[in-house]
């Protein structure tokens, strides 16, 4: 039920719809839902252990995390801006929009 709920709200902050007007029209109560919202207000951003896979490694291939205020990645070789992609994706789903 949590990850449905995360998943609608991800679809609520992708809609451009106020909590009214998507409430109705996907049939939710507007009290439940703006307490969904509360609390996912309320919860830290934390991200999830996410899995991924690596090519074989390749001695032109650099590619760096730097979770922090803001979040930087450096990438070198073409080959890892999917998985780049990918992996920013997982930690920031509500963002895919």
């Amino acid at each position: 039920m949590a990850a449905e709920r995360a998943q609608i709200l991800a679809t609520f902050e992708c809609s451009g719809l106020s909590a009214a007007a998507f409430t109705r029209q996907h049939g939710l109560n507007y009290t439940t839902f703006s307490g969904w919202r509360r609390r996912q207000a309320k919860s830290p951003a934390s991200p999830a252990f996410v899995q991924v896979e690596v090519a074989a490694p390749n001695a032109l291939t650099e590619l760096v995390v730097e979770l922090g205020v803001p979040a930087r990645m450096h990438i070198k070789g073409a080959h890892q801006i999917e998985l780049a992609a990918r992996l920013l994706r997982e930690l920031n789903p509500a963002a895919a929009c």
